[in-house]
């Protein structure tokens, strides 16, 4: 089974919308980070990976091809392994609400998983207490002073 965070937003005429993020490894974000930045329209995670990659350029300067190509290895394992997290915080951004965490086998069954939570929710949603009329739960009550 794997994590799934379920983010939710409101949408004009009292739907929502919802994106589902698995907490795993991503090899298409490792691999090809600036085609997945794009793909999720990700500008920002964009900008900082070529600023990274520039920077990582720079440092081949001072510390010779090979160990920049290992850093290069770091950074891109790093994003594999943080791909959800930095989808999660890009909806943030765009008024997503992380909602849930739900442990699921798919997308699907998460999703599932999700919206049965919701609905049984729904439906057994306490009743509130009914009002009393009792004369002491009066609106306008009077000034208590101590002595």
């Amino acid at each position: 089974m794997r994590l799934y965070s379920i983010y939710e937003k409101a949408v004009e005429g009292g739907e929502e919308e919802l994106e589902i993020v698995a907490d795993k490894f991503s090899w298409f974000a490792a691999i090809l980070t600036p085609i997945w930045c794009l793909v999720h329209l990700m500008w920002l995670e964009l900008l900082a990976y070529v600023g990274v990659a520039f920077i990582l350029g720079f440092v081949t300067f001072f510390v010779g091809e090979d160990a920049s190509w290992w850093i290069g290895i770091l950074v891109a394992l790093l994003i594999g392994f943080e791909a959800g997290s930095i989808r999660g915080r890009f909806l943030e951004r765009k008024g997503f609400v992380l909602k849930a965490m739900v442990p699921a086998a798919t997308h699907d069954d998460a999703a599932y998983r999700y919206m049965a939570t919701r609905v049984f929710a729904q439906k057994n949603k306490p009743e509130p207490a009914p009002q009393s009329s009792s004369p002491f739960l009066s609106a306008e009550r009077p000034e208590t002073s101590v002595l």
